[in-house]
């Protein structure tokens, strides 16, 4: 896996950082010497010869040159102040050293001998190693030449220009490491710094930082996601408790005075998974999880962080799975409450007329054949959720199939079922999940078409795919409602007591079936004017034949397996 970023702890080529505090000072420094040494000069008296040539190359040469270094050293890479400036002082004082020593001026070298440290010292700090190195090499030579071709009053032996050299090599070594350090410990600094900024930025959870006081110092995105604002919209410097106005329970926590959080809890420095909502923008509740830390940062003042996660949907999805299970126990009640009346009839009564028993059986056989779609329909769900739905699919004439289930549904209920199905292709599907996807669009279609309309069923050829279409002229979705239709526990009726029945799982297990095939179901649907779902299942000529697992692992025909759990004996193959 590509790193994001890579942390270069070589020293060669150019610094990773230009200290420019660092160079500014040098050049404030170096003008503020030359202009001392100009000044002292003018004031010297008896200074002729080249003792005043020194000067005069101090005030035309050095001074002019600082200068220049100085306003170089604004530049933001400053690489004449860098470099320039040593190269400079070198210069300034090879020739000082020269003149100085041709006028008789005794132990000159061991006065300028410390200046050449000094341009060595702040070589090896700002430039890059090769010239900091020939830098250093220049200030060792330089006074060493000087010992044998100028005349010198006092020459220096190799007792002082030894401990010198090694002085300049040891200066080198030392400041090279230590700024090698300096900018390994800065690039590494970049690189967490920007690490922990790209992780602050696309974590999903609101995360605030605030002072002791409750203001926002520090936030991500997320904040402005969860409180509504822009993102361009400044937080900084609000007030925590004005922009989160959070409550808990029916208690709205007050965090003028400080994290209301912290305070509540038992301990003082940490309080996690705590449960609060606000009022969003919207105006209805949000429900949050909010945890509180705090800090010490620099300084030792006191800082709190806050992460705030929105969990609406989590809030949604409880009470979905709450509304399930009251609506499975209603329409599992039901049927079983039939059931049991009637053979409760039987047992009890031996002189039932046989009109009278068989319509007590025929009821119980209704409602037990509703019963089973239902644990079917359960059992297919938790399939489909836990990954293990598998089916494998072939080669399919699907006319047949679909005019008999709609054959069936008119037959069994006594309602119109219309079909235009003319000359269709074959699809890649299968036969059984096709069946169950039928089946239930057509018994949704005559559910919730109450005034007895027909029911429409249709398909088309297109060039890809084959049409399936089921409609109906009945109650109708809104845009908010058809959005949601596929979605598992999601009814339109979401109360208890609702006029159509139905679990909520029917359409999310459609949708699940007909994605496994490789195809698309969709909706249209408007309020009072009815449906239309329709399935788009692949022709031969754009799919092979063969598996199309859902996920995981399953038996090769989920169908089967659930009526063979539920005890239907298995259909043989024609």
């Amino acid at each position: 896996m590509r790193r994001a970023h890579r942390l270069d702890t070589r020293a060669e080529g150019p610094r990773s950082a230009v200290d420019s505090t660092a160079v500014r000072v040098a050049a404030v420094f170096r003008l503020f010497v030359a202009l001392v040494a100009a000044t002292a000069g003018s004031f010297a008296p008896h200074v002729v010869g080249e003792r005043a040539a020194v000067f005069f190359l101090i005030d035309l040469g050095w001074v002019p040159w600082a200068a220049l270094i100085l306003f170089a050293s604004e530049r933001p890479r400053a690489q004449l102040a860098r470099v320039g400036g040593p190269v400079g002082d070198l210069v300034i004082l090879g020739l000082s050293q020269a003149m100085l020593s041709r006028a008789g001026v005794p132990q000159v070298d061991a006065a300028i001998l410390p200046g050449y440290l000094v341009v060595v010292v702040f070589a090896v700090y700002t430039v890059e190693r090769s010239v900091a190195v020939g830098i250093g090499a220049a200030a060792i030579a330089l006074p060493t030449l000087a010992q044998q071709v100028l005349p010198m009053p006092q020459r220096l032996g190799v007792a002082v220009l030894a401990p010198y050299a090694a002085a300049v090599v040891v200066l080198l070594l030392l400041i090279e490491r230590t700024t090698r350090l300096q900018n390994r410990a800065a690039s590494r600094y970049a690189m967490l710094s920007s690490k922990a900024d790209t992780i602050l930025a696309h974590v999903a959870d609101a995360v605030l930082v605030t002072d002791i006081c409750g203001r926002v110092l520090q936030s991500n995105p997320a904040v402005s996601r969860i409180v509504g604002g822009g993102d361009d919209e400044p937080l900084v410097g609000r007030s925590c408790d004005e922009l989160l106005a959070l409550h808990s329970g029916e208690r709205r926590l007050d965090c003028s005075a400080g994290c209301a959080l912290l305070r509540a809890g038992p301990d003082d420095d940490a309080r996690l998974g705590v449960e609060v909502w606000r009022t969003g923008v919207t105006g209805e509740r949000q429900p949050l999880l909010a945890s509180a830390s705090r800090v010490d940062s620099d300084g030792g003042s006191l800082e709190v962080v806050h992460s705030i996660r929105d969990i609406t949907r989590l809030k949604e999805a409880e009470e979905a799975k709450t509304l399930f299970l009251a609506t499975a126990s209603h329409e599992l009640k039901t049927p079983l409450t039939v059931i049991n009346g009637f053979a409760d009839t039987l047992v009890r009564y031996d002189d039932l007329d046989d009109d009278v028993r068989a319509a007590a059986l025929q009821a119980i056989r209704s409602r037990s054949t509703e019963l089973t779609r239902i644990v079917d329909r359960l059992l297919l769900s938790s399939r489909i959720e836990a990954g293990r739905l598998q089916l494998t699919c072939e080669e399919l004439e699907i006319e047949a199939l679909i005019s008999g289930r709609a054959a069936t549904f008119a037959a069994a209920t006594g309602r119109q079922v219309v079909t235009r199905l003319d000359d269709l292709p074959p699809v890649i599907s299968n036969e059984d999940a096709l069946i169950t996807v039928v089946d239930h669009l057509i018994d949704n279609a005559l559910k919730y078409s109450p005034g007895g309309e027909p029911v429409e069923v249709g398909a088309v050829t297109e060039r890809e795919w084959v049409r399936v279409e089921i409609a109906d002229h009945g109650v109708g979705m809104d845009s908010e409602q058809a959005a949601h239709c596929f979605e598992k526990f999601w009814q339109a009726e979401s109360s208890d007591v609702r006029r159509f029945g139905g679990t909520g799982i029917g359409l999310y297990i459609v949708q699940s079936l007909v994605e496994a095939m490789g195809g698309t179901a969709t909706v249209h649907s408007e309020r009072g004017a009815g449906s239309r779902f329709a399935v788009r299942l692949p022709r031969p000529r754009v799919a092979e034949p063969g598996d199309l697992p859902l996920q995981g692992e399953g038996e090769s025909t989920s169908i089967r397996e659930f009526m063979r759990q539920i005890g239907v004996p298995e259909r043989r193959a024609r």
